[in-house]
């Protein structure tokens, strides 16, 4: 009897997966996996408000500031207040994670590979095409639905 094949199952699998992974490589360097999407944002570009960071990464504002708030007390972030609106705050990288990039990089960069193993190029780029087509689906009917 063929298994039923559930996308959701699958997606679920490999976040836990990784999850794991993040939390055995960067544990120890006291970032956990809910603060490593918030980090490689900010490594793309920091001195963004925290509602704006939250609505990149799709999380809400109380996971967002969870995040923040542990990076900030681990020594990896620093909030200042908005000066365009004082009831904000922008986040900005702190020297710790700017030296710690190459390894979180490498570590992100190495755990990618190895999800990728035995994939081609022109699998890989539908892969990235396949996935960012699920996000906007979610994401649309998370929109619809409230």
């Amino acid at each position: 009897m063929k298994r039923h094949r559930s996308i959701g199952r699958l997606i679920s699998c490999a976040h836990r997966l990784t999850t794991s992974h993040i939390h055995n490589e960067l544990g120890k360097y006291g970032i956990g996996s809910g603060q490593t999407l918030f980090l490689m944002r900010l490594y793309r570009g920091d001195g963004i408000n925290q509602e704006a960071l939250a609505r990149d990464l799709m999380t809400d504002k109380a996971t967002s500031m969870r995040a923040i708030k542990k990076l900030e007390l681990a020594g990896y972030v620093r909030r200042e207040i908005d000066p365009a609106d004082k009831r904000s705050y922008k986040i900005y990288l702190a020297i710790k994670a700017e030296k710690l990039r190459p390894a979180v990089r490498r570590i992100l960069d190495d755990w990618t590979n190895q999800l990728l193993t035995g994939f081609s190029r022109e699998e890989k780029e539908k892969l990235f095409d396949f996935l960012e087509r699920i996000v906007e689906n979610a994401a649309t009917k998370k929109e619809t639905s409230r």
